[in-house]
């Protein structure tokens, strides 16, 4: 929309000037934006969406019903709908892939602490090393004469008032000083080395995990010890194992020795049943079950070998036949 506006001049004969001038129209306001759909919640994958799942079907008991798990046969999963059978199919499938990803990551978790477990190991074993260096340094023998000035009787050293006497005065007292700082670095070292002597022992030696195996041979040290008689930890491990073979290889034999025994029970048993009511000697379940890895004739001429009283009894029977 415009508006003229006329402006007429003093001088009458001059021709008219016509000033037009434009009124902006309004700036168009901003545009109702647009209203957004509403956001559905997003069920996410995986475990989440198998629980909703889950709660569809109702109340998930804390135990499963033995009783009903035991009716469970090819007739019930036969009688279940297409779909009910592949949705079980794919639930199943979907419990196995989740149970493979944890032990998986159970197996991942295992790694990492064997290997931590390792690398702790091995930091004991390097402070063990360094402690015995340091002490091996101690121990040097120019270093352990000049500890010698810490046990310096007074009268034994030179006038307190000259200059030889006060270097030896302050020589003892710096000797004191370094063998008081020398003395818990060699007893850590000893417990260290003594330590170490023993992980390398039992590294070598597994059945030195075994807790009984290992109380026996610390029982054994410790009484040899209070005997006035001290083991060492190879001598005393060696003993406590030769006795457990003993003791096995006699355990063994008691059981073996029983076993022949109760066998022996039983086939007197049989022997006599069978006599009373054949007359063999040779039990009929000898032939047809076998005896001593044998079926057959030679099962009868193992079992009256090792049954001589049978034997014994055969040939008088056959003796008898002869004589009619």
């Amino acid at each position: 929309m415009s508006e003229e506006i006329s402006v007429v001049g003093a001088d009458a004969s001059a021709p008219e000037a016509t000033v037009t001038a434009v009124v902006p129209e309004p700036a168009p306001g901003p545009e109702p934006e647009a209203e957004s759909p509403p956001v559905e919640p997003k069920v996410d994958d995986g475990l989440d969406r198998y629980e909703v799942l889950m709660k569809n079907l109702g109340e998930i008991p804390d135990k499963p019903s033995l009783a009903l798990l035991e009716k469970i046969d090819e007739k019930t999963i036969s009688s279940m709908p297409l779909a009910a059978k592949g949705l079980l199919r794919h639930l199943i499938s979907q419990q196995r892939v989740t149970h493979a990803a944890e032990v998986e990551k159970l197996s991942a978790r295992g790694g990492d602490l064997d290997k931590r477990a390792s690398k702790i190991d091995e930091d004991h074993r390097m402070l063990i090393r360094n402690r015995a260096q340091l002490n091996q340094v101690l121990l040097d023998p120019k270093f352990q004469e000049l500890l010698k000035a810490a046990n310096t009787p007074e009268k034994d050293m030179p006038d307190p008032f000259t200059q030889e006497g006060i270097d030896a005065r302050i020589a003892k007292g710096v000797a004191q000083a370094m063998k008081q700082f020398q003395a818990p670095i060699t007893d850590a070292a000893l417990k260290a080395k003594q330590m170490s002597e023993y992980s390398d022992f039992v590294s070598g030696h597994p059945q030195m995990k075994d807790s009984g195996f290992k109380s026996d041979v610390r029982k054994l040290m410790q009484g040899r010890k209070e005997g006035g008689s001290p083991i060492s930890l190879p001598d005393a491990y060696a003993m406590v194992d030769r006795e457990r073979l003993l003791k096995s290889a006699s355990d063994q034999a008691e059981k073996e020795r029983k076993a022949r025994a109760s066998s022996a029970r039983k086939i007197s048993r049989s022997t006599m049943s069978s006599s009373t009511e054949t007359g063999d000697p040779v039990p009929k379940w000898v032939t047809k079950q076998g005896y001593s890895g044998s079926t057959g004739q030679m099962a009868r001429i193992k079992y009256l070998r090792d049954n001589p009283k049978a034997l014994a009894k055969l040939r008088s029977s056959q003796k008898g036949r002869r004589r009619k």
